[in-house]
């Protein structure tokens, strides 16, 4: 009797692991296009890399919250999707483009390469998140790695098909996910616009947040430093698929225990990163776009991620009850804290670590209008610390 129970307890942790794990290989893309870069292309295309690949990841979180994201926070809609016709097409138009240019591209078309291969990543991981369908992220996540590291070691090796084989890897991820389809064709349009355009509206103010920065330190600090910046939020976004994986689940199904499980999961993640460190793997991986005085920046920013666990159910609480418009104000004020924080640190401190310092202050500062909000209009986050309260009363009661 016991042991189906503790069967089914195994196989719900395996898919969590592998679904965070297919997750980490969704940042290896960015990760090692930095790195091939920093060994075929000149360093000026490298700051044009760094500032594109912000920029496809800012395009990628904005079509994401307009397909997936804007449904799951209309409580009424269907959740069953599936990835978009036009987005496969998209994703196979811009790593065709990447396939046929030269070993380093025009910035325009790298530009439109890395958008196009980056939305339909993480689009693909999102709509898998909410599907559970954790064999086939695995299957993907698979062969992503595997084209990434083909690229990584040609490129060690000069040969001129490494952004080739790169961007045919990303390619065969993202379309490896489209089959098989379900029934009805999936248009990707949101059963709500009025959601979706709060939705849209909210992740387009903090996503821009990257771009306006990396592009700044590009022109304040220089290319070296844009890379050295990208580089640092490359690795310490290896946490990301961990903190998406927490706020998809959160807002696809709600706070069943699984936060405990992200935050352990995370904390793994942190440790990781730092022996890595320690061990040399990022200047092996990077080549000339690693020094180590980026470990500084690196642990702040890890600091980082981790202070932004506390918003994230907060955040999902008020997105899972249909309150768009409160969650696009939040996130709206946050923008501009981190905008304001993020040049002034800059200019004042002239290095890109202190922007990262201003990160962690940001977040510190907004957990607390997230809470508040959450606790006042989200019942199901409210009633976390009502049950607490309720503990606490019958224990001073006991004693």
């Amino acid at each position: 009797m016991l042991a189906p129970v503790l069967s089914k307890v195994d196989v719900k942790h395996l898919q969590a692991v592998v679904q965070i794990a297919a997750g980490l290989a969704l940042n290896a893309f960015p990760a090692i296009f930095i790195a091939v870069f920093a060994r075929v292309a000149p360093i000026d295309h490298q700051g044009q890399l760094a500032v594109s690949l912000t920029i496809g990841t800012y395009v990628a979180q904005l079509l994401s919250a307009f397909v997936v994201e804007s449904r799951l926070a209309t409580p009424e809609a269907d959740h069953d999707i599936s990835m978009p016709w036009w987005m496969a097409l998209l994703s196979l138009g811009s790593g065709v483009l990447l396939i046929v240019s030269p070993t380093v591209p025009a910035p325009v078309i790298t530009l439109l390469g890395v958008l196009g291969l980056s939305s339909g990543l993480l689009m693909a991981r999102t709509i898998g998140v909410v599907q559970g369908r954790w064999r086939l992220e695995a299957v993907a996540a698979v062969i992503l790695v595997a084209g990434c590291l083909s690229a990584l070691l040609l490129a060690v090796h000069d040969n001129p098909h490494c952004v080739r084989v790169l961007a045919a890897g990303a390619m065969l991820a993202v379309l490896c996910r489209f089959w098989p389809r379900p029934a009805h064709r999936e248009s990707g349009m949101p059963p709500d616009l009025r959601r979706a355009a709060w939705v849209t509206g909210e992740t387009a103010s903090v996503g821009i947040v990257q771009p306006i920065l990396t592009s700044f330190i590009l022109v304040v600090l220089g290319p070296a430093a844009s890379v050295g910046f990208r580089v640092v939020s490359t690795i310490s976004g290896v946490l990301e698929p961990v903190l998406a994986y927490g706020r998809v689940r959160q807002l696809a199904h709600g706070h069943k225990g699984e936060v405990a499980h992200v935050a352990l999961i995370f904390a793994a993640g942190v440790g990781a990163i730092v022996v890595a460190a320690y061990l040399g793997l990022w200047s092996l991986i990077f080549g000339p776009a690693w020094s180590h005085s980026l470990v500084p920046a690196l642990v702040i920013a890890c600091l980082w991620k981790a202070t932004m666990l506390f918003s994230t159910v907060p955040f999902a609480a008020l997105r899972r009850v249909g309150h768009t418009a409160k969650v696009f104000w939040l996130r709206a004020a946050s923008t501009a804290l981190y905008v304001v924080l993020g040049l002034s640190f800059l200019y004042i401190f002239h290095t890109a670590t202190a922007v990262f310092l201003s990160f962690v202050i940001t977040e510190v500062i907004m957990f607390l209008p997230y809470h508040f909000a959450a606790r006042k209009a989200a019942p199901d986050y409210h009633s976390i610390f009502e049950r607490k309260k309720s503990r606490d009363d019958s224990e001073s009661e006991t004693v």
